[in-house]
This record gives C-alpha cells, structure tokens and sequence, in this order.
C-alpha cells in the first residue's frame, strides 16, 4: 500500500454544464436584486456573499492523503488533521465524510470532513481511508 495519495478537486471545471447553469442563475439573480432595490452597492454585497458562500465549488482543493495526516488546501484555506481524530467514515457517490465520532449523530456534519472523489479513483481513497480508520 502506498503512504502517500493526493490529487485535486475543481468542481467548477469539472462539472461545465452544471457551472453554466449556476453562472446564468446568479447572473438572474443579481440582475434581480439590482432592479429591486436600484443599488449597486447592494447588488454588489449580495454577489460578495453568494459568491463568497459558494467558495467550494469555485476555488479548487487539493487533497493530500499522508501516512499520519489529511492535509486539505485551497487559494485561502489549509487544513490538516491526524489519522487519529476520526474513528468512523461514510461514502456516498460524490466522496467521503470522515467523522470524530464512533456512531452516527448530528454533529457529523459540523465536526466531520468531507472528502470529495472529484475526478479520481473512489476505490483507491476508500482503501486508503479503510487502512487508516480501524472501526
């Protein structure tokens, strides 16, 4: 087995037809919110935020899965956790939720962190995270 895995995530570059379809309903949106309150600087503020709020689909991430440690980064954004912290994983079409809890419960979402396959081989990161994540 290897001791490194890493690889990169672009959801914007990645999904084209879906990207097209965002951009042209932010674009409504905005466009909306401009002829509602007849502001450019609210129009403005409202992009910064909508934008802003979608930072993980337009910001590449690369993921980095070393022999002690996940290692996330991004333009403005660096996480790294030890092996140790997550005790249970799940995996759905898109990647993996790793989470600090043994059992399944709400916060998981909150505490856990997700891993997305993106465009590499899903097989490979769930035998990597298996071999790291003794249940």
């Amino acid at each position: 087995m290897q001791s490194t895995l890493s690889w990169s995530v672009h959801p914007l570059v990645e999904n084209r037809r879906k990207s097209v379809l965002l951009g042209l309903f932010l674009a409504l949106l905005l466009v909306g919110i401009y002829v509602g309150f007849q502001s450019i600087y609210v129009a403005g503020l409202s992009a910064i935020f909508l934008i802003g709020s979608l930072y993980k689909y337009f910001l590449p991430f690369h993921h980095q899965f070393e022999a002690d440690r996940l290692v996330i980064t991004s333009c403005c954004y660096k996480m790294e956790r030890p092996w140790e912290t997550f005790r249970s994983f799940y995996v759905d079409a898109n990647g993996v939720l790793l989470s600090p809890f043994a059992h399944p419960t709400r916060l998981e979402n909150f505490r856990g962190v997700y891993v997305r396959f993106g465009k590499h081989s899903p097989e490979e990161i769930v035998n990597f995270i298996i071999n790291k994540i003794k249940d």
